[in-house]
């Protein structure tokens, strides 16, 4: 399925802006206290997440995913359930979209879902996710009740000091390693991304449990299947520099 997305690429091609989001390093939120900071290498972020007009030329491209046509080991029955691909809003963020029609999709552009280091470190650069004014703000998204996450509008959710839209305060974002967030062994590099895609797990403890969002985050994916969808879980493609 996913190489008939990369052949049909030609017929597919989104002009999405992206930022580059330069190398670094961090502590991420699910590291040991003895283990060091993850240097994450340059690459680049689409600045915002996909729509629902990105996503219908996608399938109008690729009917493969199409809702009839999308068995359900690829997407639960939430997929596209009440999402209306022939009113294509280029202001609507996509949800109802499984790991595995989002993956499909970035691959379509010639590119790839972030990994989970990558996407946090956007998402938490320098930690201005936890500035007093910007966490006031993430925490009032999350004390929204479930009914009122229902995605919305791209662009109405918070910017990053590196340019990125909608990281906080709009949707959940699908990585491409969601399920390394669990606990498969002793470490988080002994797990295999394949291996554990229809199971959820315990996250593991995180380094500051006071950052909240982050714990909801990783909490979250933890929970995750491959075919899950949902109302307030959309993506964003990456690429490599």
């Amino acid at each position: 399925m996913l190489g008939l997305a990369v052949c049909c690429a030609a017929l597919f091609a989104r002009d999405t802006p992206m930022v580059r989001i330069p190398t670094g390093t961090f502590r991420p939120f699910d590291l040991r206290k003895e283990e060091k900071a993850v240097r994450v290498k340059s690459f680049q972020l689409d600045r915002f997440p996909v729509s629902v007009a990105d996503f219908a030329a996608f399938v109008a491209a690729n009917p493969a995913w199409s809702k009839a046509n999308t068995a359900p080991i690829k997407a639960d029955q939430g997929y596209l359930k009440t999402v209306n691909l022939a009113v294509p809003s280029a202001h609507t963020v996509m949800t109802q979209v499984s790991w595995y029609a989002a993956r499909a999709y970035c691959a379509a552009q010639g590119k790839r879902l972030p990994t989970l280091y990558e996407w946090e470190f956007a998402a938490t650069y320098n930690k201005w996710d936890q500035q007093s004014e910007v966490n006031a703000k993430i925490l009032a998204w999350f004390g929204k009740p479930n009914d009122q996450l229902n995605g919305g509008l791209i662009g109405s959710g918070l910017v990053s000091p590196q340019g990125v839209n909608d990281l906080h305060g709009l949707i959940w974002e699908w990585v491409d390693d969601f399920n390394s967030s669990t606990v498969t062994g002793d470490s988080r590099s002994d797990t295999d991304t394949e291996s554990n895609l229809f199971c959820g797990a315990t996250a593991l403890s995180g380094n500051d449990l006071r950052n909240y969002a982050t714990y909801m985050r990783y909490g979250m994916r933890s929970s995750l299947k491959g075919n899950y969808t949902g109302n307030n879980l959309g993506f964003r493609c990456a690429k490599d520099k």
